[in-house]
């Protein structure tokens, strides 16, 4: 009788004795991925301020995916040059070539996480909007 009901329980969950479950969509294997994109595209669409990149990069490098963490490592100098640049706030200083950089190493993020996770909105973020602006 205990045996019928373990098998049973076991079917019902779509396991084997031997296999654990796999996790469901919202819950992404590699944490340290789902954070650096999840932050990415907050930062993208709250209008680009090159300062929380630096954690996102952090986070990124962090990753198992080696396109993500590839990325992290190409978002972190890019938006570290261009939070110095904000915070110098010098006039004379062009700031364009810092910027086209951080765009070029946060889309190159983007294009790794949606390598990884799909298209966005991904299911484990907490408030998708409808499209991430660029």
């Amino acid at each position: 009788m205990i045996r019928t009901l373990v098998v049973a329980s076991l079917l019902l969950t779509g396991c084997s004795a031997t296999e654990a479950p796999t996790p469901t969509s919202t819950t992404p294997s590699d944490k340290a991925a789902a954070a650096a994109c999840t932050r990415l595209v907050y930062a993208m669409e709250e209008g680009g301020k090159p300062f929380g990149d630096t954690g996102t990069a952090m986070r990124a490098i962090e990753s198992t995916d080696p396109g993500v963490r590839e990325a992290g490592q190409r978002l972190g100098p890019a938006a570290q040059e261009a939070a110095d640049l904000w915070v110098l706030n010098d006039p004379t200083v062009d700031k364009g070539p810092a910027d086209k950089r951080l765009a070029d190493a946060r889309q190159g993020l983007l294009t790794a996480c949606t390598d990884l996770f799909g298209k966005y909105p991904w299911p484990f973020t907490r408030t998708p909007t409808p499209t991430p602006s660029t």
